[in-house]
C-alpha cells in the first residue's frame, strides 16, 4: 500500500515541474512545487480535502487512493458550487468541503458583477506565505469576474494580482492562468500573489541624477570661489562688470599750461 502513495508523489513531482514550465515572467526563482507540497503537508489552512490534522502518511494514503494526480488537480483548483453553513461531520474518500464565507459584501459584490448572489461559485488559490505555511484561499467567480473576500472585483488574475490586499509579493501561488474561467481547459501558473512594484528603479534612478545636480553645483561654486581667491592673492582686482566700468567715474583732463 505505501508504494502507491510514493509512486503518486513521484508523479506529483513530474506534474509540479510540468506547471513550472508554464510560468510567467513573474514566476518565483527558484520556483517551488506548491503541489507536491501541499500533497505532503497535513495542516493546510482552510483544506477542503480531508485528512487535515491527521499524520502526513495517513492522509497521502487516503489521497492515492482516491485521487490520480490529474483528478487531485482537477478537484483542488477547480471551479465548485459554494455552500453557506458548515459541515462539521468528519468525512474521508472524495469528500470535498464546499462551504464558503458567503458574507454581505461577498454577495454584493457577487450581484454587482452581474451574477447571483444565491448562486455563489468559488474557486481557490493554492498559496504559500513566506514562512513556508501552506492555505487554500477562497476567491469567487461571478460573469466572467473574480472576486476576493473582501468584495473586491477583478477582470482576471494579472488584476488580481496588481490590486489584492490579500497577499504581499512575497507569497507565492497556483492558480489557472485564467481565474475567471469556469469550464473548460485551463493553463496552470506558479506567481507572486502580488505584482511587485516597479517604481524603486525609477525611485532610485531620480534620487541619483538629483545628487549628481548637487554635487556638480558643489562643485561649480567652489570652482568659481577658487577663481576669485587666486585673483585676489595675485594683487589684482576681480573683473569688473561692463556696467561697473560705464559709471566709473574719468579724471578730468589735464589743462592747458600757459
Amino acid at each position: 500500500m505505501r508504494s502507491v502513495p510514493r509512486l503518486l508523489t513521484a508523479v506529483l513531482v513530474a506534474i509540479g515541474f510540468a506547471v513550472s514550465a508554464c510560468g510567467s515572467a513573474d514566476t518565483p526563482d527558484p520556483e517551488p512545487n506548491l503541489l507536491r507540497e501541499y500533497w505532503e503537508s497535513a495542516a493546510v489552512k482552510n483544506d477542503r480535502l480531508p485528512g487535515y490534522g491527521e499524520a502526513p502518511e495517513d492522509r497521502k494514503a487516503n489521497l492515492a487512493a482516491y485521487y490520480s494526480p490529474e483528478r487531485l488537480l482537477a478537484r483542488l483548483l477547480g471551479v465548485f458550487d459554494c455552500t453557506d453553513k458548515p459541515d462539521t461531520e468528519r468525512h474521508g474518500g472524495t469528500y470535498f468541503d464546499t462551504f464558503c464565507d458567503l458574507t454581505g459584501t461577498v454577495r454584493s459584490a457577487v450581484r454587482n458583477a452581474g451574477g447571483d448572489p444565491e448562486d455563489i461559485s468559488g474557486r481557490v488559490a493554492l498559496v504559500k506565505h513566506p514562512d513556508g505555511a501552506l492555505e487554500l484561499m477562497t476567491l469567487f467567480v461571478a460573469n466572467g469576474k473574480v472576486i476576493d473576500a473582501n468584495g473586491e472585483t477583478y477582470p482576471g488574475l494579472e488584476e488580481f494580482r496588481a490590486r489584492n490586499d490579500l497577499l504581499g509579493p512575497d507569497d507565492v501561488m497556483l492558480v489557472p492562468r485564467n481565474l475567471a474561467q469556469e469550464h473548460g481547459e485551463n493553463e496552470l501558473v506558479t506567481v507572486y500573489g502580488h505584482t511587485r512594484w516597479a517604481g524603486w528603479p525609477w525611485l532610485f534612478g531620480g534620487a541619483g541624477v538629483l545628487v549628481l545636480i548637487v554635487v556638480l553645483l558643489l562643485i561649480r561654486n567652489r570652482v568659481r570661489l577658487a577663481r576669485r581667491r587666486n585673483a585676489q592673492d595675485s594683487g589684482g582686482a576681480p573683473p569688473s562688470s561692463p556696467d561697473a566700468a560705464a559709471h566709473t567715474p574719468q579724471d578730468p583732463p589735464a589743462s592747458a599750461t600757459s
